[in-house]
């Protein structure tokens, strides 16, 4: 299973190449293809109080956001990622699905720094002629908690972003920004969205959890090639989803309910098939760790599960 540090931190050479890849691609690509596209993304070259400077590309400009003390984690101090895009477009999770590549960051450049983890909070499933993304539409803010390495002093963050956003065609970006975080931190302007996109982030939660959204148990099917998953769904009318991550070279499908029974209190346990679409070779689903986010409507839990473990009984 994925770590938090392996999903947020220093730049994967395979990530450059794919990169360089895909701007060969593009700029092959005729002039006519762009016909009628959004135009370029327009942000204000002054910057504001608590953000550094923009740094944009064709359709998409990013940003780091200062967001102060936190008060219940003195150890740490919040800062943020705002990435805006043109109308249309999205960029992507962590785990970007079919299509798409996920944001790389190299924090190298940075003084003072010990670590920075990076919050994900609660992506969209597109589908399209590729198949299905997940990722964040026209704007997103990744919360940072960033931890110094002496906290009595500043930390300078320096930030090389490589990410890609995409309306039909997929256009690698990459950003360079700097900012100072003060040594005594206050709350500033660029704090509220920080605490807004920290309330979107995916709750921690429990396997067999009674609690709706929730996941109540997770099985390999017996062939090997799936996976089944029992939910428990709130009575909303959102769109219920179950992202499923595993370890590298693992993939998975969008879930398919196969089955669905009322539950406590107006809920429903629904019970979903996931496919593994990839593997790496000799892979197998027994004893396999895998993170699966749940999104139904607002609502969002994030649960570690492994394949040949047993719930806790209630």
């Amino acid at each position: 299973m994925r770590s938090a540090a392996s999903r947020s931190l220093l730049v994967l050479p395979a990530m450059r190449a794919a990169i360089a890849v895909g701007v060969l691609i593009l700029l092959s690509l005729p002039i006519a293809a762009s016909a009628g596209a959004p135009g370029r993304l327009v942000v204000s070259h002054t910057p504001e109080p608590g953000a550094s400077p923009w740094a944009t590309g064709m359709h998409s400009a990013v940003r780091l956001l200062d967001g102060g003390a936190r008060p219940e984690d003195p150890g740490r101090r919040l800062a943020g990622l705002e990435i805006r895009m043109s109308e249309h477009f999205k960029t992507y999770w962590r785990t970007p699905g079919d299509s798409g590549l996920p944001p790389v960051f190299n924090w190298s450049g940075s003084q003072n720094l010990k670590s920075v983890e990076v919050d994900w909070p609660a992506p969209s499933r597109f589908d399209d002629s590729a198949g299905s993304s997940i990722g964040y539409k026209e704007r997103v803010v990744l919360p940072l908690l960033v931890t110094p390495e002496n906290p009595k002093l500043p930390v300078k963050l320096a930030l090389a972003l490589d990410y890609a956003v995409c309306e039909v065609v997929c256009i690698p970006a990459r950003g360079e920004m700097k900012m100072e975080l003060a040594a005594t931190p206050m709350s500033g302007p660029q704090t509220p969205a920080i605490e807004a996109a920290l309330a979107r982030v995916p709750v921690k939660a429990a396997l067999s959890s009674a609690a709706a959204p929730g996941i109540r148990s997770v099985t390999a099917v017996g062939d090997d090639r799936a996976v089944i998953v029992t939910a428990q769904t709130p009575p909303t009318h959102g769109v219920i989803d179950i992202l499923t991550e595993g370890p590298d070279g693992w993939t998975f499908s969008a879930p398919l309910a196969v089955a669905t029974l009322p539950g406590p209190h107006g809920s429903r346990l629904v019970t979903y098939r996931v496919v593994v679409d990839s593997r790496p070779e000799g892979g197998k689903l027994h004893g396999l760790g895998l993170s699966l986010t749940m999104t139904a409507g607002d609502e969002a839990v994030e649960v570690e599960a492994s394949l040949d473990a047993k719930p806790p009984p209630h």
